[in-house]
This record gives structure tokens, C-alpha cells and sequence, in this order.
């Protein structure tokens, strides 16, 4: 079982991009179930935006703002 699991991980990660997104950069950002509107139902958008990368962080999050100017919080 360990050993299909370690299979499993590489051939995942093999195919795995990662993402890096510079400032100035439109991007979407996901809805999840905590931040919908309440009774939006299964029918709602999944994801929310066009947001603005304002900044990255050493630590890898990234600082949006909206297409106005004002940050996202």
C-alpha cells in the first residue's frame, strides 16, 4: 500500500506545475464553501474576481487589490 501511494505522489508531482504570479498579474481567486453567500446553492460561481497581484510575500502568499485600486482583505 505504501508503496502504490509513493507511485501515486510521483506521478502526480511529475505532472505538478508550480505557479508563480508577478505583481500586476490579473488573477481569480477561489470561492470556498465558508466565504459564499449563504443559501448561493450548487449553482454558484467558483471562482471570483478579476483581482490584481499588488505583492508577494517571502513567505509566498500574494497581496490582492481590486481592479480600482482598493485591497482586498
Amino acid at each position: 500500500m505504501a508503496d502504490y501511494q509513493q507511485r501515486a505522489a510521483a506521478h502526480y508531482n511529475h505532472k505538478a506545475r508550480p505557479r508563480s504570479f508577478k505583481s500586476g498579474t490579473l488573477v481569480l481567486r477561489k470561492v470556498f464553501e465558508n466565504t459564499a453567500e449563504i443559501g448561493a446553492g450548487k449553482f454558484q460561481a467558483n471562482w471570483e474576481g478579476p483581482y490584481i497581484v499588488s505583492k508577494t510575500s517571502e513567505s509566498g502568499a500574494y497581496h490582492l487589490q481590486k481592479p480600482d485600486g482598493t485591497p482586498l482583505l
